[in-house]
């Protein structure tokens, strides 16, 4: 049985159904050898869809969410072997800075790759002192203005909306690294 042979029985049975249901009302609910006989296909195919119908929905439906889980799996492969790869670009170019900083070389070009010194600027947020700060102000008036407790908040901080002549809040540090500015070659334009 597959799945179309399913949607035929689905589509038997409500036939026969309609059809017993028109004949009982026709002869005032008498059971008779047509009534009995189509009382034993409508059994029929209800057991053939309970019984077969229901395990090849069920192969399916776990095969549907075995996908669901590799993908998701791979998924999570895939953000570790990214963040992995981050790493060592950093690492990379923290090499290649030290390298620039132990020669004195403010700018190095290679016969194809060329660095230059530079300064990375991030703004951390320290989302423990966030959280003590803001979390309980924001929860009350969240709330007082009836938002279920079934509703959660998280809190975040877009640093870029931090005024630039204001200083920034305990809860968000300035990180800066030494670090370089990387060029590669182009391709070729087709």
């Amino acid at each position: 049985m597959n799945y179309q042979e399913i949607q035929e029985a689905l589509a038997s049975l409500a036939r026969t159904t309609y059809t017993l249901e028109e004949m009982y009302q026709d002869n005032g609910g008498e059971i008779t050898d047509a009534t009995e006989e189509l009382e034993a296909q409508k059994a029929a195919i209800a057991e053939l869809l309970n019984g077969e119908g229901i395990d090849v929905l069920g192969r399916w439906l776990k095969s549907k969410e075995d996908e669901l889980k590799t993908y998701k799996a791979e998924k999570d492969a895939a953000a570790r072997r990214c963040k992995s790869v981050e790493n060592t670009i950093d690492f990379v170019k923290s090499k290649i800075r030290e390298i620039m900083d132990a020669t004195g070389c403010e700018k190095a070009r290679g016969a194809f790759y060329s660095f230059a010194v530079a300064q990375s600027v991030k703004n951390e947020v320290n989302k423990d002192l966030l959280n003590d700060e803001y979390k309980d102000l924001v929860l009350s008036a969240v709330r007082a203005a009836g938002v279920p407790e079934y509703v959660t908040i998280t809190l975040g901080v877009s640093t870029s909306l931090i005024p630039e002549n204001c200083p920034l809040p305990e809860y968000v540090e300035r990180v800066e690294r030494d670090t370089v500015r990387f060029t590669k070659p182009r391709g070729g334009k087709e």
